[in-house]
């Protein structure tokens, strides 16, 4: 896989724009749902906890007000008389009295009045007397015990009906602390229902449970999830309360010091089918995300890599030898920059080609004009004449040195060997200046100094020789003893040939055609400008011939070339 994206570009590309686009959004979406769960969890908590608060002090406030309306009907004469009279009218005083100290509390809660053998006489029920209750034993028994303060009991099935959940009794004492009688507090689930009506949300559990976590009361919701049982289960077994189980969690607070216990139990906020949901939503937008980032991936890949394209296909086109194709971008960033790069490369390597084949043929047709300089028909006529005159009027050994120096320039000339040796190319100077001091009768001399640490310098062959072809023909055609000197030396790595005559000059308007290398004008002086061209297209513009006239009389042209040793 690694291999295969590094072999394109485009596809690397591709996928940093996807990892670039869709890491960011895992990891936010991620951090989003853990931070909206933490807060969502502490909001519900706190509601919760609020909600748990309500009901306890709703709870705490209805037991307290019911303690003391059963104080208050404890202390009442008519009521306490009421319960041994069978006179009908003092009976219904007594009722009346017992329902103007109820009305508050009558529809959350029935209150019975008991002889002292457990018999009900007085009582605000619907269904009238609730009949009798054991004083021995069960409810009655605790509160002739406990006289002095409430004594709270979930309803047993024996003693009430399936909607009875929680009883209460007080013990009426008269001024012997005797029991007379007991106020009874019955409080059924519609009770219930009515004091906690809209403290707390109905999805949830609510119930109350006494001090051996047996049921009280219990919403539907509480019974369905069993509330009680779990509870119970884990006290027994030691284990945490509160801890979420089948998610629930539970919340349980005391009421007050009456014993029972208020239980809420409510589904996290964050349910399975709550997280479900929000990892699908999280899905479909990672998804769309996807789908969005690789169109926008496709469409800047393509946008980046379309013109590294373009020029990959100019470049095979170059490789083909097609040096016309451009790409000619119009954009103005760094692939415009790279294109328009490319275009000024090909139009650079199309001129130096072209520049190049100029030159090779400057350079052929000055090696063709040389040879021809150097072969011209004049001088072979003359040095042919001479050598019969001299072999017919002399019969002298100049004929074997003129026919041995032509034998070598002739040799040398048409030799496939561009470059030789400077001594060999000193050695055939002094070859033609020997031919040429026989045949202009000695008129002149000369001398060549080379060191020996040069002689293994390698020149083009023949450049010597037009230059001292010059000083001869012009610069000493009428001045007898003549004398022409040739010096080279070395100069900061660079190799000069100096060619000294003692002659006329050379004219001004000759000089100047030299500095300008006007071909076409020079005429006679063709040697120069072959020589020169040479030089500069082996080495470079800044060699060449320079020529200039001496203040003491004479020319001097010099030619400079770099140091190229064997």
């Amino acid at each position: 896989m690694k291999t295969v994206l590094r072999k394109s570009f485009k596809r690397e590309l591709f996928l940093c724009f996807i990892v670039v686009a869709l890491v960011p959004l895992v990891i936010t979406g991620c951090f989003l749902v853990s931070v909206l769960k933490a807060r969502l969890s502490r909001d519900y908590e706190e509601k919760t906890q609020e909600q748990l608060i309500s009901v306890e002090n709703r709870m705490t406030g209805v037991f307290d007000e019911t303690e003391r309306v059963a104080e208050e009907i404890m202390s009442d004469a008519v009521i306490v008389d009421g319960i041994i009279q069978t006179d009908s009218w003092l009976k219904n005083k007594a009722y009346k009295r017992l329902y103007e100290k109820t009305q508050d509390l009558r529809e959350i809660a029935w209150f019975h009045v008991y002889d002292a053998q457990g018999v009900c006489s007085l009582s605000t029920s619907p269904q009238g007397a609730a009949g009798e209750l054991p004083v021995y034993w069960g409810l009655l028994k605790v509160a002739r015990t406990h006289s002095q303060e409430m004594i709270l009991r979930r309803a047993s099935w024996e003693q009430s009906s399936n909607a009875l959940c929680l009883q209460g009794a007080r013990a009426i004492l008269d001024e012997n602390e005797e029991c007379v009688g007991f106020v009874v507090v019955d409080m059924t689930e519609d009770h219930f229902d009515t004091i906690l009506a809209g403290a707390y949300d109905e999805q949830n559990g609510i119930a109350v449970l006494d001090s051996f976590w047996e049921d009280v009361y219990s919403t539907k919701a509480a019974k369905e999830a069993s509330l009680a049982q779990i509870l119970r289960t884990r006290r027994m077994a030691g284990e945490d309360l509160r801890q979420t189980a089948d998610g629930i969690t539970f919340y349980i607070a005391p009421l007050g010091s009456t014993g029972l216990y208020i239980i809420l139990g409510k589904e996290p906020v964050f349910t399975r089918d709550v997280t479900n949901m929000t990892v699908g939503v999280i899905m479909i937008m990672a998804v769309c995300s996807l789908l969005l980032c690789v169109l926008a991936a496709g469409v800047m890949s393509n946008y980046l890599t379309a013109p590294v394209k373009k020029l990959l296909r100019a470049m095979a086109r170059v490789e083909g030898g097609d040096l016309d194709v451009q790409v000619g971008s119009g954009r103005k960033d760094e692939f415009g920059q790279l294109s328009a790069s490319f275009d000024g490369m090909t139009r650079q390597i199309k001129e130096n080609l072209a520049l190049q084949v100029k030159q090779q043929k400057e350079l052929n047709d000055s090696n063709i004009a040389m040879m021809q300089a150097q072969l011209n028909p004049h001088f072979l006529y003359n040095t042919l004449d001479t050598i019969k005159w001299v072999a017919k009027a002399h019969h002298v050994p100049e004929l074997a040195t003129m026919a041995s120096g032509l034998a070598r320039i002739l040799r040398t000339s048409i030799s496939e060997a561009q470059f030789i040796s400077l001594s060999e190319e000193v050695s055939l100077v002094c070859a033609y200046m020997d031919i040429q001091k026989i045949r202009f009768n000695g008129n002149f001399s000369y001398d060549v100094e080379l060191p020996l640490e040069l002689e293994d310098c390698m020149v083009p062959k023949m450049i010597i020789q037009p230059i001292v072809e010059n000083a001869i023909i012009h610069g000493l055609k009428e001045r007898e003893n003549g004398h022409i000197f040739i010096n080279i030396y070395e100069e900061r790595e660079m190799l000069c040939i100096e060619v000294y005559d003692d002659g006329c000059g050379m004219d001004q308007t000759i000089l100047g055609l030299l500095q300008e290398r006007n071909r076409e004008e020079l005429k006679g002086h063709i040697g120069f400008y072959n020589v020169d061209t040479i030089i500069r297209l082996h080495y470079g513009t800044q060699y060449g011939l320079y020529a200039e006239n001496q203040a003491e009389g004479g020319a001097k042209v010099r030619v400079t070339l770099p140091v190229v040793r064997v």
